[in-house]
């Protein structure tokens, strides 16, 4: 008996575990939509099923598992819905093992189980620990009424019913502690793993990430020959605005512009590559696209006030450097842009300018005067 049990409990924690593994990148809970939620309960049925399958046969009719605490699960993260469903999964289930008295209160039984942790998981508002606890609680007492049901002898089913009750409550509480490890364990890695690519400051992809799609992109072009532009941003005279007005302040600025140029280029990949300069790429994009974003940004900027903590409203400009697919090879434009930025800041600064033209001995800059 004892062995059947730990079996169960063995069953709950591998089947958690794969369960996690399938849906961690959408996790259920209450507000997830209704196709998460029934293949959830789906899942959790034939969780329940499988239970059944590893059940302790306390008589001819009558089969004890912990086949209660597979649809208390999804009623704890999914609410009523998932809870329902996988009751539903479950009769089904024990209908096909056998069809007698005793699955007729297992009918009943289940039903009950499922609406009741279902109401508990929709509404009481309790932690998680509490409200599990009441679920446990509510869906052993009625497993135990069910059994007293269908019990002839109950002397005889006593000392079952108490493991039963024992085991519920530990594997309960085991599967529950296992679940939210896993949870916490895979929330922190995704935070760690997403914090490595955006800049602390800006929210913005930092030059990691930026390398890291800046490449993908590149291998796209290379292998369907998609268009790729790329926009390297500097903010004029940024070092004197630190120097003048202190640290806090250029940091203001940063986050400003960054929330500026979210703002302008939905289309595109914006990362701040560290000090004052950004990049934006823009994949599937021609040239003159590509060049009328840099200049509704370089616009935005030159006419945006930014009031930094003291009160004091400053201006500030932008030189853009922009490059292509179409006028620079893959493996120069990088560069491309990065000399187009340099020549739009020797042309004064506030500029938007291109290298339309690359070669070993000379560079053509082309000024966008047109655009403005």
């Amino acid at each position: 008996m004892i062995r059947d049990f730990i079996i169960n409990i063995s069953i709950m924690i591998s089947f958690t575990f794969v369960w996690h593994q399938l849906f961690k990148h959408n996790k259920l809970t209450l507000k997830s939509g209704m196709s998460l939620k029934v293949i959830d309960g789906l899942i959790a049925g034939v969780f329940g099923v499988m239970l059944m399958n590893f059940s302790l046969a306390i008589n001819e009719i009558t089969i004890l598992d912990l086949r209660h605490v597979a649809i208390a699960m999804v009623a704890l993260y999914g609410g009523l819905i998932p809870a329902m469903i996988a009751s539903f999964v479950v009769i089904i289930g024990r209908y096909a093992i056998d069809i007698n008295f005793s699955s007729h209160v297992a009918l009943f039984m289940v039903l009950a189980i499922g609406l009741g942790t279902g109401l508990i998981g929709e509404y009481v508002k309790w932690s998680v620990w509490k409200k599990w606890t009441l679920m446990l609680v509510f869906s052993q007492s009625v497993f135990s009424l069910a059994f007293y049901i269908v019990s002839n002898s109950y002397q005889s089913v006593i000392y079952p019913a108490i493991l039963h009750a024992v085991s519920a409550f530990a594997g309960g509480y085991l599967v529950l502690y296992f679940a939210r490890y896993i949870r916490r364990a895979t929330d922190a890695f995704y935070q760690v793993q997403e914090n490595s690519l955006k800049d602390p400051l800006t929210d913005l992809y930092n030059v990691r990430a930026f390398d890291e799609y800046y490449n993908q992109f590149l291998k796209r072009n290379e292998e369907y020959n998609d268009s790729l532009g790329l926009l390297m941003i500097d903010i004029d005279y940024f070092k004197k605005i630190n120097d003048n007005f202190g640290h806090a302040a250029g940091d203001y600025i940063l986050k400003e512009i960054a929330v500026l140029l979210k703002e302008e280029t939905a289309n595109g990949f914006v990362s701040r590559n560290g000090g004052e300069e950004f990049t934006v790429i823009f994949p599937d994009l021609t040239f003159s696209q590509v060049c009328k974003y840099a200049e509704s940004i370089r616009r935005k900027i030159d006419e945006y006030e930014f009031v930094i903590e003291s009160g004091t409203s400053l201006h500030l400009t932008v030189s853009i450097g922009v490059s292509h697919t179409d006028f620079a090879p893959q493996q120069g434009l990088f560069e491309s842009a990065d000399n187009a930025l340099y020549i739009a800041k020797q042309a004064g600064r506030n500029q938007v300018c291109s290298l339309c033209d690359v070669s070993e001995k000379q560079k053509e800059a082309k000024i966008l005067s047109s655009l403005k």
